[in-house]
């Protein structure tokens, strides 16, 4: 029997995204196919994930699957800058992790969160290493691609300067959560501070994060310089790299990652669930909706915008999936939104999350799916979902969702970051109803789970295997 490794940046039950999900059904596939696997995750909160809390690590099965967890304690340990993707104690861990399960083959669907030490150990092994690609780690550390300005990058410039001024002053905390730290590890410093009158109490507190900021930002600029050269290194010790479209091709080759390495393997998706749902339940308005993360890069509130700017007799509603407390400070801007322009206010819906298994019933009350997202976004694992029920998209003209989404076929797309663009689409719609007829006679089956790891494991006995034959 062969054994497989899988990693991922986080995992179930906590995190349930796109990559997250993917995962877990490549995980279940090679299962019925008598692969023994494990996945190793993290497990970092969503937001403030600065705390060293919990067990170093932990073990626990999900859906049958075999999981170990890293947890914050040791991902947190004796942390530096430049562990964000150069991590010793998760390497000696991961040792560990290695020699125990002796695996035939490590299968990276994300480092982020564990760092590409675990490639570097895995090759010190003589482990072969194969990696999917699920976004841009290993080229932006942000992710994204996306510049403070909302406009898109193709990764680090010359010594990485453009990260300096996007990603760098993340790395340093703001003044309150600084103060909040410092006062745990230092109340003899810090309380006196409450005795002295608010000008003076702010002022003190700007000295400190002064001090604080010149002591650690030598650190985080050398550790942004040092990252693309480094991950660059780790990508290019892989055997293969599955990418699911052209874009990510072309911007991991403009980065430095040898082109021979990269194989063009799509993504799919669990559509068995999904086909009875492609007749649309009946309704005398237009039915727009929204299903993800509820943050900026998602653009959810450009997508209020715009139905906002939708004239009031228009016969339509907006529905918006997800869950506001995830990230409150921008779930609260959302509800703002609506609470700042009364227009269309009453047929904008936010209606929470829901279990996967429900999927398809939301889209079989929809029309029409919006997926507004700022960055390149691979392949969202929700748009090969709606159009496995049928259900036309309005998109970004941006990168994976534009080589998913034919303009006017099987879906319209819009301009970045353009309200303006997106509501012209949206009333194209509710002028037009027909041509979303139109766009669904010419949605075709979606890639299946069992297909997509057909290519895996041709992947796996080209690359890996094959030496072992």
């Amino acid at each position: 029997m062969r054994r497989v490794l899988l990693t991922v940046h986080k995992f179930f039950p906590e995190h349930k995204a796109g990559t997250e999900v993917l995962t877990l059904k490549v995980a279940q596939e090679l299962q019925r196919r008598g692969y023994e696997i494990l996945v190793v995750t993290a497990n970092p909160p969503d937001t403030d994930a600065r705390h060293a809390i919990g067990d170093e690590s932990s073990d626990y099965v999900y859906q049958e699957v075999p999981v170990h967890m890293i947890g914050e304690s040791l991902r947190l340990k004796d942390y530096t800058f430049e562990h964000e993707f150069k991590h010793p104690a998760i390497a000696s861990h991961f040792k560990e992790v290695v020699e125990r399960f002796k695996p035939d083959l490590l299968h990276v669907f994300h480092a982020q969160n564990l760092s590409a030490s675990i490639i570097d150990v895995a090759v010190e092994q003589n482990l072969p290493v194969v990696f999917s690609a699920t976004d841009f780690w290993f080229v932006c550390p942000i992710v994204q691609l996306k510049k403070p300005d909302g406009s898109v990058c193709r990764g680090p410039s010359l010594a990485a300067g453009n990260c300096l001024s996007c990603y760098t002053p993340h790395l340093i905390p703001p003044k309150s959560e600084f103060m909040e730290q410092l006062k745990k590890k230092y109340p003899a410093l810090t309380q006196p501070l409450n005795a002295v009158p608010s000008p003076i109490k702010q002022i003190a507190e700007d000295v400190l994060l002064s001090a604080y900021v010149a002591t650690k930002l030598p650190d985080a600029v050398g550790s942004t310089m040092r990252r693309p050269q480094i991950l660059r290194e780790a990508a290019n010790k892989t055997r293969a790299i599955m990418v699911p479209t052209q874009l990510m091709r072309d911007i991991f080759v403009e980065n430095g990652v040898r082109a021979e390495l990269i194989r063009h393997v799509p993504f799919g998706i669990d559509s068995s669930p999904l086909i009875p749902f492609q007749n649309k339940v009946a309704s005398d308005v237009m039915r727009f909706g929204f299903i993800g993360t509820l943050f900026e890069h998602k653009g959810p509130d450009l997508l209020i915008k715009a139905f906002q700017s939708l004239p009031v007799d228009s016969k339509a509603e907006l529905k918006i999936y997800g869950d506001l407390q995830q990230f409150p400070e921008y779930g609260k801007q959302l509800t703002e939104l609506l609470e700042k322009n009364a227009r269309n206010r009453e047929k904008i819906h936010f209606l929470g999350t829901f279990p996967n298994a429900e999927l398809g019933n939301v889209l079989q009350n929809m029309d029409v799916l919006v997926v507004p997202s700022r960055w390149y976004e691979n392949t969202p694992l929700v748009i090969q979902s709606a159009l496995a029920t049928k259900t036309p998209l309005i998109v970004t003209n941006l990168g994976g969702m534009a080589e998913l989404i034919r303009h006017e076929f099987n879906g319209l797309v819009f301009d970045l970051n353009s309200e303006s663009s997106l509501a012209e689409q949206m009333s194209r719609v509710l002028k037009n109803p027909e041509i979303l007829e139109n766009m669904k006679d010419n949605i075709v089956p979606e890639r299946t789970i069992p297909q997509m790891v057909d290519d895996i494991e041709a992947v796996y006995n080209e690359t890996a295997f094959a030496l072992k034959k």
